[in-house]
C-alpha cells in the first residue's frame, strides 16, 4: 500500500483516506462469504469488496432451466 505513491499493478482506493490498497494485498474474508479484504497500510482500516459474479456459461443447466 503506498500514499501518493504509485502501485505496480491493479489498486482499489482506500474508502476512508486518500491510500492505494493493491490487489494482491486482498486475501478471502472470514465474515463475509465470497468478500475479498485487506488493511490500508496508511490509516490502517479494513478494505473490502464482493468481486463480480461470472455470468453463466452458454448451455449451463442452471441457466436453461430457469428460462
Amino acid at each position: 500500500m503506498t500514499n501518493g505513491g504509485t502501485v505496480d499493478g491493479p489498486w482499489i482506493s482506500c474508502p476512508w483516506c486518500t491510500g492505494t490498497v493493491p490487489l494482491t494485498h486482498f486475501a478471502e474474508s472470514d465474515e463475509e462469504p465470497g468478500a475479498q479484504e485487506a488493511v490500508c497500510d496508511a490509516c490502517g482500516r479494513r478494505v473490502s469488496f464482493l468481486p463480480p459474479v461470472p455470468p453463466d456459461e452458454p448451455g449451463d443447466a442452471a441457466s436453461s432451466a430457469a428460462a
